[in-house]
C-alpha cells in the first residue's frame, strides 16, 4: 500500500511539474518623499513589503536604481540615445544630469550588503541577510536622495515643471523565467511587480500635484477643483551675470511658496507610481460612467498656453475609458488623469491611472495621443507584460484599438482620406522592399528606431486586425476579454495570449502566431489589383499615398539653369516612389533657351536582394546631355559646345549583421563614356585691293574618352563622430589614378564640430611618361588648389559656368583631391598640381554663436573656419624651388546644410599670395579670391532618413 501511495505521489508530482501553477511576487510600497524645487532634488524614505509567492528560496533581490541612468555618459541609456541619433544627453552639463544615492538597504531592520551589477550602474543586487523561503515575506527599507536630471527622457524636470517617473528604488521582476534586471532605456519600457502603493508627497504649497492613484486630502481635492482657470504672466527682471553685466531674464514660473503641504496618494494593484508637479496647472475634472454603470473620476492638468487644445481633454479621456472598458474589460480603478508635460518631454507616456503628453500642435493630435496613452492602462497597466522582451504585446495591441476608436468616433476612413495609417503602411512596405524590416516578436532594444515605430506599433496592429478577420469581431472580442479577465494584474507572455485565443475560438492559430517571428508584409496585406498609371493622368505624391499603385508615373514641370544653356524648360518623368520598384527610371527632357537644343538626363536602376553577403545589388545606366562651353565670335555670335555622357555600372552593398547599425559598406564599378565638344579656331587672311582682313572660322569638334572607376566605401552616419573612408581607382587611356579620402567629424558639446578630411593620391602612367601624355592627361592630375569645372572630368558635379575663366561663375570650385579653396586657374600650371603623389588635410570648424557675427541675422547662417594644409611630390624633388608645405585658411559660410558653401581665404602661403598679386587685377581683387561650391552630388538622403536605406 505504501508503495502504491509513493507511486501516486510521484505521478502527482510529475503532473504538477508538467503543468506548473502560475505565481507572481507581490511588492507593496510605502514611500515618503519631499521635493526641493530650488535644488531640483528629492529626499525620500521607502518601505517595501516583499512577498515571495514563488516556489524558490531567494537569497538576493535585484533592484532598479534608474535615476542613475542619467549619472554619466557610460550608461545603457546614454549609449542607446547616441545609437538613435540623439547627442543631447551625451553633451549635457553635469548640472543637468541626475543620480540616486544615500541608500541604506535594511531587511527586517538588518543591514543588507549590496553588489553592483557588472555592467549597469542603475542596477544593484541586494543580498538578503537570511534566505527568503516560499510563502514568506520581508520588509525592506532604505532612505534615498535623487538629483533630478533635465527631462531628457520621461523623468526629471524642465525648470520647475517636474515629471517624477522611475524615481524610487524598485525590485526587478522575478517570474517563472527568472530574474529580469534591466537598465533604463529610452526605447524600451518597463516590467515591474504588482502591489499596493501608499505615497506621501511634500511640496511647496502652490504646486499642483497629479499622481498615480487617489488623492486622500479632501481640502486639496477642493483646491484642485477651484483651479479650473489659472493665468500667470511671466515676469521680466534684471540680474547680474557671472561677468558682472546686467541682463534681463524672463522668470518662467511663479515664485514658490515658503509654505509646504503633504499629500497622500493610495492605489492598489498597480506596478508603478508616477507623479507630476507644476505651479501653472489648470485643472479640469468630471465623472465618467462606464458601460457597466461604474462611475470614475476624470482629471486633466494643463497650462494656460495649451488650454485651447486641451479644452476637450476630459471628453477624449472618457472616450478612451468607455471604449476600452466595453471592448476589453472594465477599468478597475476609480480615477484616470491626463497631464500636459513640458516640450522637452516629447510625445506621450503612460503610467497606472495617469499619463503625460507634451505640448502638441492641434486638438486632433491630442485626441489621438490621449486615446493611445489612456488605453495603455489596459495594455501595460493592467495586463503587465514584459515590454522589453515583447513590446508588441502592449504597443501593437494598443495600436489596434487606436484605429478601432477612430473608426468608432469618426467612421471608417474613406479611400480618398489621407491618414497616418496609410503613410505608415507605405513606410513599412519600403522597409520590406529593402529587406531591412524586423520581425514583430523582437526585443525593444534590438529594433532600430524606424522599425520600432513601424513594426512594434503599426505592423502588430495590422496583425491583430488579421486575427480579427480570421476569427470574426465577436469571437475576437470574446477572446481578448477572456485574456483580460484571466491575466489582469498579472504578467502574461505570448504563449498565454495564444492559448486563450485558441481556447475561446476553438481554432489552431500556430500559423498566425508564427508570423510574429517573420519579416515581410502580413498575408493579405500585399497590394492587389494594382494598375499602371496612364502617362496622361499623372499623380501627385499625396495622391499616391492615398491610393498607392504598383506602377505609377510622376510627371512634373522642371526648370534648369546654367551659363550656356540659360533657362531650361522641361519635365521630370519618373516612377520614383515609396516603396521603390525594383526597376526605377528618371528622365528630364529640357529645352535649352540658350543653346536652342534638347538637353536633359536619364537614369535607369535595377535593384535586387541576394541571399548572400550582399544586402542589395544595384545595376544602373545613366546618361546626360548639356552644354559646357561657349566662344564669342568676331561677329558677336556665340558658338556653344556640349557634352554627352553615358555611365554604366553596379554597386554591391554589403550586409550589416546588426539591424541598428548605422554603417554602410559598398563596392562600386562605373564605366564612363564621354563625348565632349571643343572649339577649333582658324583664321584666313583676305587681300582685296589695298585692304587686308582676317576671317575667323570657328568649328566644334568632338572628342571621345572612356574611364573605368572602381570604388570601395565604408561610412558610418552615427550621431557621434561620424566618419567615411573611400578608396577610388580610376583607369583611363594609359594612366591609373588612385586616391584615398577619409572624413571624420568631431562633435562639439555646444553644437557644431570639427570636420577633418584626409586625402592621399598617386598618379601612375601605364607606359613611358612623355610630354604629350602629360598634356593629354592634364585634367586627371592630382590637384591641390580649388578644382574648376574642367577638372570635373566625370561631369559628376553641378557647375553653373563649367568652363568660365572670368566673372563670378568662374569662382565655383569642387571638393577634390587637396581640397584647397584658393584658385590659381589663370596659371598655365596650377599651384599644387602633380602627376605623381599628393597628400593634404582639410579642417573645417564651426564658430560658436556667441562670437559669430552672422548670429545677429534673423536667419541662421553658420559661420565656419577652414584650414587646408598639403604637400606634393614636385616640392620634394631635388633642387625644387617650391614650398614643401602649402596652406590656406579663412572663413566659410555654409547654407542649406552645406549644400552651398562660400569660402573667403584670409591667410595663405606665399605662392598663393604671389599668384593673387601678380595675376588678379587690383580692382575687386579681394572679391575675386572668394570661391564657392555647390555640393549637390554628395547629398545623402540616408542622413535625413536613418533606417530607410533603399
Amino acid at each position: 500500500m505504501r508503495k502504491i501511495i509513493f507511486l501516486l505521489l510521484i505521478a502527482l508530482s510529475s503532473w504538477l511539474t508538467a503543468f506548473p501553477q502560475y505565481w507572481q511576487q507581490q511588492v507593496n510600497y510605502s514611500i515618503d518623499v519631499s521635493l526641493n524645487d530650488k535644488e531640483h532634488t528629492l529626499d525620500g524614505f521607502e518601505r517595501i513589503e516583499y512577498i515571495n509567492n514563488s516556489p524558490d528560496t531567494l537569497r538576493f533581490i535585484w533592484f532598479h536604481l534608474w535615476p542613475n541612468a542619467y549619472k554619466n555618459d557610460k550608461t545603457a541609456f546614454s549609449d542607446q540615445l547616441l545609437e538613435n541619433g540623439n547627442t543631447k544627453f551625451y553633451f549635457s552639463d553635469k548640472g543637468n544630469r541626475g543620480y540616486i544615492n544615500r541608500l541604506d538597504f535594511k531587511v527586517d531592520n538588518i543591514t543588507a550588503d549590496i553588489e553592483d551589477h557588472p555592467q549597469h550602474i542603475d542596477i544593484v543586487k541586494v543580498i538578503l541577510p537570511s534566505p527568503l523561503a516560499p510563502g514568506h515575506k520581508i520588509n525592506i527599507t532604505t532612505p534615498f536622495h535623487v538629483k533630478l536630471p533635465f527631462n531628457f527622457s520621461r523623468s526629471g524636470h524642465d525648470g520647475q515643471s517636474y515629471q517624477l517617473t522611475q524615481w524610487y528604488p524598485k525590485p526587478a521582476v522575478y517570474d517563472h523565467k527568472g530574474w529580469h534586471p534591466m537598465p533604463y532605456l529610452d526605447q524600451g519600457e518597463y516590467y515591474s511587480e504588482f502591489g499596493n502603493f501608499d505615497v506621501n508627497i511634500t511640496v511647496p504649497k502652490n504646486y499642483v500635484v497629479a499622481a498615480t492613484g487617489e488623492l486622500q486630502n479632501k481640502d486639496e481635492i477642493d483646491w484642485l477643483k477651484s483651479r479650473s482657470s489659472f493665468s500667470w504672466e511671466p515676469l521680466k527682471e534684471k540680474v547680474k551675470s557671472k561677468t558682472g553685466q546686467i541682463q534681463t531674464i524672463t522668470q518662467q514660473f511663479p515664485a514658490s511658496s515658503n509654505e509646504i503641504k503633504r499629500l497622500q496618494f493610495k492605489q492598489t494593484n498597480v506596478h508603478d507610481f508616477a507623479w507630476f508637479a507644476d505651479k501653472r496647472f489648470i485643472v479640469k475634472s468630471d465623472t465618467c460612467k462606464l458601460p457597466s454603470g461604474k462611475i470614475i473620476d476624470v482629471y486633466s492638468y494643463f497650462t494656460n498656453e495649451q488650454k485651447e487644445h486641451w479644452k476637450n481633454s476630459l471628453q477624449f479621456t472618457k472616450d478612451a475609458a468607455i471604449t476600452r472598458s466595453e471592448w476589453v474589460g472594465e477599468y478597475p480603478y476609480n480615477i484616470i488623469s491626463v497631464v500636459q508635460g513640458p516640450q522637452s518631454f516629447g510625445g506621450g507616456m503612460e503610467y497606472p491611472t495617469i499619463t503625460i503628453i507634451s505640448p502638441i500642435g492641434n486638438e486632433r493630435e491630442l485626441e489621438n495621443l490621449i486615446g493611445h496613452e489612456v488605453s495603455h492602462n489596459w495594455f501595460y497597466g493592467i495586463l503587465g507584460s514584459n515590454e522589453r522582451l515583447h513590446p508588441w504585446m502592449d504597443e501593437g495591441l494598443n495600436s489596434y484599438y487606436d484605429i478601432r476608436q477612430t473608426s468608432w468616433k469618426y467612421g471608417i476612413s474613406k479611400k480618398d482620406d489621407l491618414t497616418n495609417e496609410k503613410l505608415e503602411r507605405i513606410l513599412l512596405e519600403t522597409l520590406v522592399f529593402g529587406k531591412i524590416d524586423q520581425p514583430i516578436n523582437e526585443k525593444s532594444e534590438q529594433y532600430n528606431a524606424v522599425n520600432y515605430g513601424l513594426v512594434a506599433y503599426y505592423k502588430t496592429g495590422e496583425w491583430f486586425k488579421l486575427l480579427e478577420k480570421k476569427l470574426g469581431k465577436e469571437v475576437f472580442d470574446k477572446a481578448i476579454q477572456e485574456y483580460y479577465n484571466q491575466w489582469k494584474f498579472k504578467h502574461p507572455y505570448p504563449e498565454d495570449l495564444k492559448k486563450i485565443i485558441e481556447s475561446v475560438s476553438g481554432q489552431d492559430l500556430s500559423n498566425e502566431f508564427s508570423l510574429l517571428d517573420e519579416k515581410g508584409m502580413l498575408p493579405g496585406n500585399e497590394r492587389k489589383g494594382w494598375k499602371t498609371v496612364s502617362p496622361l493622368r499623372p499623380k501627385t505624391f499625396a495622391d499616391y499615398i492615398i491610393k498607392p499603385s504598383k506602377d505609377w508615373l510622376m510627371l512634373s514641370p522642371l526648370l534648369g539653369l546654367n551659363s550656356y544653356d540659360k533657362l531650361m524648360i522641361g519635365a521630370a518623368i519618373s516612377n520614383y516612389k515609396l516603396p521603390p520598384s525594383p526597376f526605377q527610371f528618371l528622365f528630364t527632357p529640357m529645352y535649352s533657351t540658350g543653346a536652342k537644343k534638347l538637353n536633359g538626363l536619364g537614369k535607369l536602376n535595377y535593384t535586387f536582394f541576394p541571399n548572400n553577403g550582399f544586402r542589395k545589388i544595384d545595376l544602373f545606366a545613366n546618361a546626360s546631355i548639356f552644354s559646357n562651353d561657349e566662344f564669342l565670335k568676331q561677329n558677336g555670335e556665340k558658338a556653344i559646345a556640349g557634352f554627352q555622357k553615358i555611365v554604366t555600372g553596379a554597386r554591391f552593398t554589403m550586409n550589416e549583421k546588426d539591424p541598428r547599425s548605422t554603417r554602410t559598406r559598398y563596392v562600386q564599378w562605373k564605366s564612363f563614356f564621354i563625348n565632349e565638344g571643343s572649339f577649333r579656331i582658324s583664321y584666313d587672311t583676305l587681300i582685296s585691293g589695298i585692304d587686308t582682313s582676317i576671317n575667323q572660322m570657328v568649328s566644334t569638334r568632338k572628342d571621345n574618352r572612356t574611364l573605368q572607376q572602381y570604388k570601395f566605401v565604408i561610412a558610418n552616419n552615427r550621431a557621434l563622430y561620424p566618419y567615411s573612408a573611400e578608396l577610388n581607382l580610376e583607369q583611363g587611356d594609359d594612366f591609373l589614378r588612385t586616391a584615398f579620402t577619409g572624413k571624420y567629424f568631431f562633435n562639439y558639446a555646444k553644437k557644431g564640430g570639427l570636420d577633418v578630411r584626409l586625402f592621399a593620391g598617386k598618379f601612375f602612367y601605364l607606359s613611358t611618361k612623355t610630354f604629350s601624355k602629360q598634356f593629354a592627361t592634364d585634367r586627371y592630375h592630382l590637384n591641390m588648389t580649388g578644382a574648376n569645372g574642367y577638372e570635373d572630368y566625370t561631369y559628376s558635379d553641378y557647375f553653373l559656368g563649367r568652363n568660365k575663366f572670368d566673372k563670378p561663375l568662374s569662382q565655383q570650385i569642387m571638393m577634390r583631391d587637396g581640397g584647397f579653396k584658393v584658385r590659381t586657374d589663370l596659371y598655365a600650371d596650377k599651384v599644387g598640381r602633380t602627376d605623381d603623389w599628393l597628400a593634404a588635410v582639410n579642417l573645417t570648424t564651426t564658430i560658436p554663436s556667441g562670437i559669430n557675427p552672422l548670429s545677429l541675422l534673423p536667419v541662421k547662417i553658420p559661420l565656419k573656419l577652414f584650414v587646408d594644409i598639403g604637400t606634393y611630390a614636385d616640392a620634394w624633388r631635388r633642387d625644387a624651388n617650391l614650398d614643401r608645405l602649402i596652406f590656406d585658411a579663412g572663413l566659410q559660410v555654409s547654407i542649406l546644410d552645406n549644400l552651398v558653401n562660400i569660402y573667403i581665404p584670409v591667410i595663405y602661403s606665399s605662392v598663393f599670395k604671389d599668384y593673387i598679386q601678380s595675376v588678379l587685377e587690383k580692382k575687386n581683387r579681394f572679391f575675386k579670391t572668394i570661391s564657392f561650391s555647390l555640393d549637390i552630388s554628395n547629398f545623402n538622403l540616408k542622413k535625413y532618413s536613418p533606417g530607410l536605406d533603399f
